[in-house]
């Protein structure tokens, strides 16, 4: 069952194609929300239980009581279930507003390569997060001039927390992120220009490339393969929108031997050549069709 629940006096749900925001507030039963495809998702629980269920089988995978963070990537195909009395805010965001939020220097790479795996942490403080989400729904309510800048500089603050989150979880723990797939995508940002086979993936790790492709495959929802030309894929991405560098000075940079296996690479994965992307992209931008436009 799917249902809507109210913050306070004023419903929070803004159903767009960017971004939904709502509240759990202590429902009579057990209810379910659905990821929005291309979304990410951030559960801020504070009182209850939230389940993960798988929607291939309906199984479900992971359980949380209590106050807890849980992030969600873009592309992690589950639904949320909530049990009766539970309390928590849920926030889906797109993954074209998470790329905006994110600046392009060290600490912006940081954060998005921790994104890109599914966080689960105890939530001992919910007010940093609260508030940065109380002042999210207000601007999205009252839409004061300015209000877009102001809602994703809201979006950047709280990736900015759970990253902040995550690396105190890792210090108190005494611990970096040394599962197989954290270690996996961690090589795979660094080495993404160098095309190393997923043969040396796995040695590097010193894991089998069946052991590998099976803790990918569940941490991310994609193959060792799949998930490095992702990788590249957003790289060429934002390159082509946010320089002006050519087609062929990109392909250089992101390591391909010329220009055209480069086109055709990124042609077979998103359906348009580089060049078509980037004039569509700008095309978008003259007519102020961005992706916050639409926004509520």
């Amino acid at each position: 069952m799917f249902r809507t629940l109210p913050h306070r006096e004023t419903p929070l749900l803004y159903l767009t194609a960017a971004l939904s925001l709502q509240q759990i507030r202590s429902p009579l039963t057990r209810v379910g929300y659905a990821v929005p495809v291309g979304h990410a998702a951030l559960i801020l629980a504070q009182a209850g239980g939230i389940g993960l269920v798988s929607p291939d089988d309906g199984a479900e995978v992971a359980e949380v009581l209590g106050a807890r963070l849980i992030w969600l990537p873009p592309g992690a195909r589950h639904e949320i279930k909530a049990r009766a009395g539970t309390r928590a805010t849920l926030l889906f965001v797109r993954d074209t507003v998470i790329a905006h939020a994110l600046t392009a220097d060290a600490v912006g790479g940081e954060i998005r390569r921790a994104l890109e795996q599914r966080i689960s942490l105890p939530l001992d403080d919910p007010n940093p997060f609260l508030q940065i989400v109380d002042g999210l729904a207000r601007e999205r309510v009252d839409r004061p001039p300015g209000s877009e800048l102001a809602q994703e500089l809201y979006i950047t603050l709280l990736l900015l927390q759970v990253w902040r989150l995550l690396r105190i979880d890792m210090s108190n723990h005494g611990r970096a992120p040394q599962g197989i797939a954290e270690r996996f995508v961690a090589l795979a940002h660094h080495h993404m220009r160098d095309h190393w086979p997923i043969a040396r993936y796995a040695s590097t790790l010193q894991v089998s490339r069946e052991r590998l492709g099976s803790a990918v495959q569940r941490s991310t929802g994609l193959s060792p393969q799949a998930y490095l030309h992702q990788v590249l894929i957003r790289e060429a991405c934002e390159l082509l929108t946010n320089t002006g560098m050519t087609v062929g000075q990109i392909a250089f940079r992101l390591g391909f031997a010329d220009a055209g296996y480069f086109n055709r690479f990124f042609r077979a994965r998103t359906g348009q050549t580089p060049g078509r992307y980037r004039r569509r992209f700008l095309q978008r931008q003259a007519g102020k069709d961005s992706s916050y436009a639409a926004w509520p």
